[in-house]
């Protein structure tokens, strides 16, 4: 049995930002990571000026932008007619109004520069290509088995292994199913001007974006209403007939993104009932996951990963205590944004009268279109939302021996700080 302090279980980007975080506040951290160090995915993440924020304090937020694309405006068109419905400018008008950009990070290049700083730190251990198959909760610490047969005993446990969470059963919260929707991804030609370009439909929608160095990326959501035509002429026949039906220019940024086997996308079947319990939560993907459509996955993972880290710093280090402050400060924000992202899905997929007052609304201009696919809100700010709490047993710095507060010493009893939760808003594109 290996004793570690702090153990993340971690998947795609999640784990890694998690243990960068937890070491940056000066805490070992051990990760058992189910993907390979050179795993790589198709696609890109959105990384809003809150998440840039965060990474600036590990020092990766210009070296990831540097690697990225930042768009100078988005547009949102109908799939069906390709008129345009509303249009964004970012760029430069984000970094003004925001201070830091709007970029999309190809997933090879942000995990590649996670992996490198994983591996600089020496407060970090990561075995790749792990995973956990059980979990035992002792209260005062956690048995964790991977699928080689090793156990280890931790005196807390981050699940930050996306919906499927090992973590997940014992916070309350219901499995992962799937939900109505596949995404395509693939290799495809690069927007015009560095526009970033948007088609909606009942059933389709279908984003357009550009890679550092040229080519561009595709994606293609894909609302599943037609599972018996699914099951009988296959996916990619179903989805080709539906993209038959839009715009020539549609037609030509989807390319053959079709042919490329389709990703499900995962919901809960019911939320946490808490955001910790003992020596254990959960962050990113596994607390809640993001429908496609808003692309602020990496995103959440990243504020979560931050906000975790204060935390424990907050708390200096007494792990209770720490958790209780992170599941605080995130709970509401975090949810917040999945039901952005869920109206944003629902308006991009509208029939009848909402859809022809959704254009209307957006033709109009009444909406600032900038701040709701960038960032409303100011992402979370050093100090708010803190619970503080005294030293005690249970709740002890990890990897540091217990120091009880003398007998006559009293301690703040917990509750909430100046301030209110705060985080990333969606933003509407599938990534």
């Amino acid at each position: 049995m290996v004793a570690v302090p702090l153990l993340v279980l971690g998947s795609r980007f999640a784990g890694l930002t998690t243990a960068l975080f937890l070491a940056h506040q000066g805490f070992p951290v051990h990760v058992l990571e189910r993907d390979r160090a050179d795993d790589v995915d198709t696609g890109l993440a959105v990384l809003t000026p809150a998440a840039l924020r965060e990474l600036s304090v590990l020092g990766l937020a210009d070296p990831v932008a540097a690697a990225s694309w930042e768009p100078r405006r988005l547009t949102h068109g109908d799939a069906g007619s390709g008129a345009v419905l509303r249009v964004a400018e970012l760029g430069p008008v984000v970094r003004a109004r925001f201070g830091r950009p709007y970029v999309l990070a190809p997933y090879a290049a942000l995990r590649r520069r996670l992996v490198a700083a994983c591996d600089a730190d020496e407060m970090i251990t990561v075995e790749y290509g792990r995973s956990a198959t059980a979990v035992e909760d002792l209260g005062d610490a956690v048995l964790v088995t991977d699928d080689t047969g090793a156990t280890y005993r931790a005196e807390a446990l981050v699940g930050a292994d996306g919906p499927g969470s090992r973590v997940r059963p014992f916070l309350g919260g219901g499995h992962a199913i799937s939900s109505p929707y596949l995404v395509h991804r693939a290799h495809g030609p690069a927007p015009p001007d560095d526009v970033l370009r948007l088609w909606s439909s009942p059933s389709l929608h279908v984003t357009q974006s550009a890679t550092p160095g040229g080519g561009g990326e595709i994606s293609v959501t894909v609302r599943v209403d037609a599972l018996d035509d699914m099951h009988r002429d296959g996916v990619a026949a179903v989805v080709s007939r539906l993209l038959a039906g839009t715009a020539a220019e549609v037609r030509a940024a989807a390319g053959d993104a079709v042919a490329w086997a389709p990703s499900r996308v995962h919901r809960h079947h019911a939320p946490l009932e808490r955001g910790a319990r003992h020596r254990m939560t959960v962050i990113g993907g596994a607390a809640q996951p993001m429908l496609p459509h808003s692309a602020q996955a990496a995103a959440v993972e990243i504020v979560d990963a931050a906000t975790l880290g204060r935390a424990f710093d907050h708390a200096d280090g007494r792990i209770v205590p720490a958790l209780e402050e992170y599941a605080y400060v995130r709970e509401t924000p975090r949810a917040v944004t999945a039901a952005r992202a869920q109206d944003f899905a629902a308006l991009c997929h509208a029939e009848g009268l909402v859809r022809r007052m959704r254009d209307r609304l957006w033709r109009t201009g009444t909406v600032d279109a900038t701040s709701a696919i960038v960032d409303a809100g100011r992402g979370p700010v050093a100090g708010q939302g803190t619970l503080r709490s005294g030293a005690d047993g249970d709740g002890h710095r990890p990897g540091v021996p217990v120091v009880h507060p003398h007998p006559g010493a009293t301690a703040d009893p917990p509750g909430p700080g100046p301030g209110g939760p705060t985080g990333p808003p969606a933003g509407p594109m599938a990534g």
